[in-house]
């Protein structure tokens, strides 16, 4: 009996404890929990993070899911939105940063916002013009 408690138990708390992926590179990725705690977690020297299994995975023969490095060579120093996210509940849910020609990974908004290129944070959709938002242009 005791070992069923522990194991409902367990399978309750990894149900309660609501955590988000905060910001993701090809080798870890951070979480933030519903304490806004945020923790980092590296990969294995060996995997790689699966933005779509929201995990690290070993990558197979013709699979590489960290597909999405983006090459900042020729970039100025700034953070971009990610407006070609292959992931359409995420479009413009996520940016990346550009320093110094190397690229820093990619960052989610929290909840509903999306990411106001223009003012370089996460910002409400109405604020934002688009495509990422719904902010018209005043005339005149």
């Amino acid at each position: 009996m005791l070992k069923y408690g522990l194991a409902l138990l367990a399978l309750l708390s990894g149900v309660c404890a609501k955590t988000a992926i905060y910001e993701y590179t090809c080798f870890g990725y951070s979480v933030v929990d519903e304490h806004e705690v945020i923790t980092q977690i590296r990969c294995n020297s060996s995997d790689v993070f699966d933005p779509a299994l929201e995990k690290c995975v070993t990558p197979q023969v013709g699979h590489w899911p960290c597909a999405d490095v983006v090459d900042c060579s020729k970039r100025a120093d700034m953070r971009y939105v990610d407006i070609d996210n292959k992931d359409p509940a995420n479009k413009c849910k996520t940016y990346y940063t550009c320093h110094n020609g190397y690229f820093y990974g990619h960052n989610y908004c929290p909840g509903v916002l999306v990411f106001n290129e223009e003012k370089q944070y996460c910002d409400w959709i109405y604020d934002v013009k688009p495509p990422c938002g719904t902010l018209a242009a005043v005339v005149g």
